[in-house]
């Protein structure tokens, strides 16, 4: 194989997804790409003496896994921020908040992720201005399509009584039509544009903390949905020589012209950093019951959030679709998957390197299964919303629809393409618990035990390739990413189970004993 310097890679076993041949024992890279794959005997054969060798055994090594749906930069951040998601009661919240706030300075900005916005409708602004002391004060929701702010972070965003609810999202008020500081679905998009920001230096710091952390879990990229700003930061570290993540980033639907201005498509960019394509919201969220359905949810005439109207997605779509800028839309409810699919079939893929998408795709009505199929699109499904998910969906949309949520098993059977990811930071961004709970469907006590719906389970390989081979799919790469076979970047994870043959608790166990991006050992246990 020359002279040029080679690593063989030894392992328990590796599955390398390659239908040409599935399983091996060894691979060789070579300038960041598998070179070779085979039995010891035949790698040693062919690099006889020229090869530095990794010697993994008994682990079990895959292809490094892909988070296909994940807010990177805000993921980073929110990992330090105090968590509300074990609090019991609004009371036990407040208390929290006033144990927090106590020691700030008075000019503080404080936020907690994990407020529950079932709590929602007890939100008073006067009990959560009593324990801030003055300070600005957000909660936000564990889904992020709500939030609880004090009159001190609403002073500082300028939102005011006389505010007018934006299209597609609104400001809750009391029985006097007084703010009580919760913001649903666009109303929520003030504090974002409007919250202090981190310096550049801050953001890269804990963004370099949470790319440690992924190679700790096994993956190797990621599809993030953020604002250019992230973009820019990732782009640093791409020049400085310190980004070892493969990152498709989509960017948000409000940016769509200045793409098209610059005349930049989907695919753009380098081996490690793209452009998708463009971000929409179509509703809400389960948790903050905004998911816009068919029907209205249980015990209530109110059927959620519609944030677009179909006629400005079908334009919008078609003009990005026109400029080579393919679409992804988040879609809950099955009123929203059912908009969402006919604007993408709509719209067509011709002229688009990668194809159009639908994140979350979690309630489906059984007429509309085959459809993204049909049309080549990508279901981008978040697993581990199962661990939070199920009582809610018990609670507001009833058995029938809820036979229809996370439909994973209908979805592949028809022939979707299936892209895994987290969501994070709405849930953790941790692979393992996305095995658990596509192969199980149980949540995070092991409630239902037989599994919910467990028609909808998948298999250990099939999850496997949903964070592997459907994300390099969805990517368009998949001629160099998403298996290990020659040709193919040299991005796998070592760990101390098989995931494809394990059984689920030991799988959410699991540990990585090393992770390779390019050929490069980037995580060693």
């Amino acid at each position: 194989m020359g002279r040029e310097r080679l690593l063989a890679v030894k392992a328990g076993l590796i599955h390398t997804l390659d239908p040409e041949r599935s399983e091996v024992e060894c691979l060789v890279v070579r300038g960041g790409r598998i070179a070779a794959c085979g039995s010891v005997e035949e790698v040693e054969s062919l690099v006889g003496g020229s090869a530095e060798w990794l010697d993994l055994r008994p682990a079990v090594v895959v292809p490094g896994l892909t988070d296909s749906h994940i807010h990177l930069i805000e993921w980073a951040l929110a990992r330090s921020l105090p968590d509300l998601s074990s609090a019991r009661s609004p009371a036990e919240v407040l208390a929290r908040v006033a144990s927090a706030t106590h020691s700030q300075p008075a000019d503080a900005w404080l936020e907690f992720k994990g407020w529950n916005p079932a709590w929602r409708g007890q939100a008073k602004l006067a009990d959560l201005d009593a324990v801030s002391g003055g300070r600005a004060v957000a909660l936000l929701a564990h889904d992020l399509h709500s939030g609880w702010l004090n009159s001190e972070a609403m002073r500082r965003l300028a939102i005011g009584p006389e505010w007018p609810d934006p299209p597609g999202g609104s400001l809750e008020r009391d029985g006097q039509g007084g703010l009580t500081g919760v913001l649903l679905e666009r109303a929520l998009e003030w504090w974002y544009e409007g919250r202090p920001r981190l310096s550049e230096a801050e953001r890269r710091a804990v963004l370099l903390e949470g790319q440690a952390e992924l190679h700790r879990l096994g993956v190797t990229a990621v599809h993030s949905v953020e604002a250019p700003e992230s973009f820019r930061i990732v782009q640093d570290l791409e020049r400085a020589g310190e980004l070892r993540l493969r990152v498709l980033h989509h960017v948000p639907q409000r940016f769509l012209d200045s793409l098209i201005e610059c005349g930049i498509a989907s695919g753009f960019g380098s081996e490690w950093l793209r452009i998708g394509g463009v971000k929409y919201f179509s509703d809400g969220a389960l948790g903050s019951r905004t998911a816009w359905m068919l029907e209205p949810y249980q015990g209530s005439s109110d059927r959620g959030t519609r944030r677009l109207d179909p006629e400005e997605l079908k334009s919008d779509v078609g003009r990005a679709a026109r400029a080579g800028l393919a679409a992804a839309v988040h879609a809950i409810g099955d009123a929203a998957v059912r908009m969402t699919l006919a604007v993408l079939e709509g719209a067509g893929a011709a002229g688009l390197t990668i194809p159009h998408r639908v994140e979350h795709l979690q309630c489906v009505h059984p007429d509309d299964v085959p459809r993204a199929a049909r049309s080549g699109i990508v279901a981008s499904m978040q697993p581990s919303h199962l661990l939070t998910d199920i009582p809610l969906a018990e609670e507001r949309w009833g058995p029938e629809r809820s036979r229809q949520t996370m439909a994973l098993r209908s979805l592949l059977d028809v022939g979707t393409i299936l892209a895994f990811g987290s969501d994070a930071p709405v849930e953790e961004a941790d692979p393992r618990e996305g095995f658990y709970a596509a192969m199980t469907r149980r949540d995070r006590d092991g409630y239902p035990e037989e599994g919910w719906y467990p028609q909808e389970c998948l298999s250990g390989l099939e999850v496997l390739k949903a964070y592997t081979e459907g994300p390099a799919r969805a990517a368009g790469d998949l001629d160099r990413r998403g298996r290990l076979a020659p040709g193919y970047y040299a991005d796998f994870a070592a760990w101390d189970v098989d995931l494809v043959n394990a059984e689920p608790e030991r799988s959410r166990a699991a540990e990585v004993v090393a992770t390779v991006v390019g050929g490069v050992i980037v995580y060693r246990a």
